[in-house]
C-alpha cells in the first residue's frame, strides 16, 4: 500500500511593522522594526498507521476468518516503517461460495484530525487491470478467464467500501486523533461463480487508502 497522503496547511503569520519616530527640533530619526514568521508544521505530526488492535497501535500478524469451513490462508503482516503497508493476504479456494475475511484498523497517531479521501485499486503487476488470472497445468484458459471475474477483493473502511475494479472518492469521513476505525478486507469466490477445470492463480493490484488533514 502507498503511504497515506499528508496535506498540511502552512499558516503564515505576518507580524505588524512597528515604526518609532523621535523628534528633536529640526532633527528626526526613524527606527523601523520589520519582522515576519512562518509556521510550518512537521509533516510527521500527521500520521495514520495500520494496526491489528482497535485500542492501541499494534502490528501483530492478522489471520483470516474463512467460510464455509477452514481454508488455507496466509497471515497478513503489518508494517508502519516508511509507508504503512499490509502484505501477505492470500487464500486457496477449492470451489465457488468461499470467502476469506481479514480485519485491521486504521489508527490516527498524529496531532491532526484525518479524513479518508479515497480507496483506489492499482493494476496487478504486469497487467492492465486490477485483477490478473493465470491458468496453470491444463486448465482451460476460457474457463479460467470466466472464473476470474467471479473472484473479488473488497475493502470496507467504516461505512465506505470499494470492490475490485472500482475506485471510491470519499468526503465527510472523519478519523479523530487517537481514534481507530475498522478495515475489513474480503477475498471472495462468488457462490454462483464459474468453475474452472484446473488450477489457476489470481493476483490483485495494491489497494491504497488516502487520508488527508483536510476534507
Amino acid at each position: 500500500m502507498e503511504k497515506s497522503s499528508r496535506v498540511i496547511a502552512v499558516v503564515a503569520l505576518c507580524v505588524a511593522v512597528v515604526g518609532l519616530t523621535l523628534g528633536f527640533a529640526a532633527f528626526s530619526n526613524t527606527l523601523t522594526i520589520e519582522s515576519s514568521a512562518n509556521v510550518k508544521p512537521d509533516a510527521s505530526t500527521f500520521n495514520v498507521d495500520f494496526s491489528s488492535s482497535e485500542s492501541a497501535l499494534e502490528t501483530n500478524p492478522v489471520t483470516a476468518v474463512t467460510e464455509p469451513g477452514e481454508l488455507t490462508t496466509g497471515p497478513a503482516t503489518i508494517s508502519n516503517v516508511g509507508s504503512p503497508t499490509i502484505s501477505g493476504l492470500s487464500v486457496e479456494f477449492t470451489e465457488p461460495g468461499q470467502k476469506a475475511t481479514y480485519t485491521f484498523y486504521a489508527r490516527n497517531e498524529g496531532e491532526f484530525t484525518a479524513f479518508l479521501k479515497s480507496i483506489n485499486y492499482a493494476n496487478a503487476a504486469g497487467g492492465s487491470a486490477p485483477r490478473k488470472c493465470t491458468a496453470t497445468g491444463e486448465a482451460s484458459e476460457d474457463l479460467v478467464l470466466a472464473a476470474c471475474e467471479d473472484i473479488t477483493l473488497s475493502v470496507k473502511v467504516g461505512s465506505e467500501s470499494a470492490v475490485t475494479g472500482t475506485n471510491a472518492s470519499i468526503t465527510g469521513h472523519t478519523l479523530n486523533k487517537d481514534a481507530s476505525e475498522k478495515i475489513v478486507v474480503e477475498i471472495e469466490y462468488a457462490a454462483d461463480g464459474t468453475r474452472a477445470d484446473g488450477e489457476f492463480s489470481v493476483e490483485f493490484g495494491d489497494v491504497s487508502l488516502t487520508y488527508s488533514s483536510v476534507d
